[in-house]
């Protein structure tokens, strides 16, 4: 009868053998009946994680010492494997350094993304290469002592260091890296998934009102923003005006708006239209670019780039811009900085929200018109789906979750009850 196959990390009898120093200074058995031995070998075939069966040995002063570390060493045994690959002895640095290689070379996502990630996993996760003092709490681990625990303690750090949003971005890069462990067969399940959610408590608190992600403008709340951006000093010197009408009049958002060139604009034949197409990212190293594709196109379907119908009030306005224009840059962008170059998506977010914090808005956000708009479309009766062409979301169902205000209900709804 046939001997059952070894499972996997599985192994054998241990044998041992008593040990003689030859003349030639090889050690060679000893013969039956030695009373004593210069050393003892213990050996045991184990099937490793590849399948393949191999033998392994340890070597000892006595039988009891070598036999010890035979089987220490099959507990913490590692399957042999060529350089490079990621195995539970792999450092985690080494295992980010492999992910963050696999992430540059990933096309579907952004630079934008590709940046933000590279950044928080240097600052917050392992450390700067060039920076010995910068390690990160969690560089010198190998893969296979990576715990929940561990984990945990790392991002509840980040979190009262760099706040909850940075913690939530630091808990993604973290999941893709062990993820990578994962699928290489370093170990079985993937513990950032079992970590405590991110909390707001021990955060570095924003000062002033905190930004409500979930409300929309009142009709009578966009138009006085969009009056104070057209009047109050500091918006005009940030050339705030038009940019934000172009937010309130079409949804779009503000990588998007600032990417616009003159060439996707229609103004003078028919109704008014913009073709959104692209976006603005920061690139490390190079600046501010236009990147071709917008979010949805990107990442999701072919429903972008769109093509979006002007409200004569904004195609009046744009017609203005468009004849009194000292510049558009080298980019002919519609929005340029008030330098003429492209505008930075971050530095402009930041101005936005000082100038609504003037206004008197202090919890809103450049992306409020956006919601703003799909709101104010749902309450004029367009569908979802004819929302969604408009803000640029592959789903219809994107809209209605996200970005449409959920204040109390009309008079229908009360007739209705």
């Amino acid at each position: 009868m046939a001997r059952p196959r070894m499972k996997l990390g599985e192994w054998g009898n241990v044998a041992t053998t008593p040990q003689l120093l030859a003349d030639d200074g090889k050690y060679r058995a000893a013969p039956a009946g030695t009373r004593k031995a210069d050393r003892w070998r213990a050996r045991a075939k184990v099937r490793d994680m590849d399948g393949i069966v191999r033998d392994v040995e340890r070597y000892g002063s006595t039988k009891v010492e070598a036999r010890r570390l035979l089987e220490e060493a099959l507990r913490e045994r590692v399957t042999p494997v060529t350089k490079g690959a990621i195995t539970p002895a792999t450092t985690f640095s080494e295992l980010a350094a492999e992910w963050e290689e696999e992430l540059q070379g990933d096309e579907s996502r952004s630079p934008n993304t590709k940046a933000v990630y590279s950044s928080i996993l240097r600052r917050y996760i392992t450390g700067s290469p060039s920076d010995p003092k910068s390690r990160g709490p969690l560089a010198g681990w190998t893969v296979r002592e990576l715990n929940v625990a561990a984990i945990n303690r790392a991002l509840q750090d980040i979190n009262k260091e760099g706040g909850p949003a940075v913690a939530k971005t630091a808990r993604t890069v973290l999941s893709g890296i062990l993820g990578l462990a994962v699928r290489n067969g370093a170990i079985p399940a993937n513990p950032v998934r079992e970590v405590d959610r991110i909390k707001r408590k021990g955060a570095p608190k924003r000062k002033g009102t905190a930004r409500d992600t979930t409300r929309a403008f009142t009709e009578e709340e966009r138009a006085a923003v969009l009056t104070f951006m057209d009047t109050d000093e500091h918006a005009l010197a940030h050339d705030l005006g038009d940019l934000m009408a172009f937010l309130a009049g079409t949804g779009a958002r503000l990588g998007e708006a600032c990417a616009l060139r003159w060439s996707r604009v229609s103004l003078d034949t028919g109704r008014a239209t913009a073709r959104i197409d692209a976006t603005l990212v920061r690139v490390p190293g190079e600046g501010v670019s236009i990147q071709e594709g917008t979010k949805t196109k990107r990442h999701v379907s072919d429903s972008s780039p769109r093509v979006v119908q002007l409200p004569e009030w904004l195609a009046d306005r744009l017609r203005v811009r468009r004849d009194t224009m000292k510049h558009a840059g080298p980019d002919d962008v519609v929005f340029p900085s008030p330098g003429g170059k492209l505008r930075d998506p971050s530095n402009t977010t930041k101005t936005i929200r000082r100038m609504l914090d003037r206004a008197g808005f202090e919890w809103a956000t450049s992306h409020t018109f956006r919601r703003t708009a799909a709101t104010l479309m749902d309450q004029r009766g367009l569908t979802a789906r004819e929302i969604a062409g408009q803000l640029g979301h592959a789903s219809p169902s994107i809209t209605t979750d996200v970005y449409m205000d959920r204040r109390p209900s009309t008079t229908r709804a009360a007739e209705v009850l």
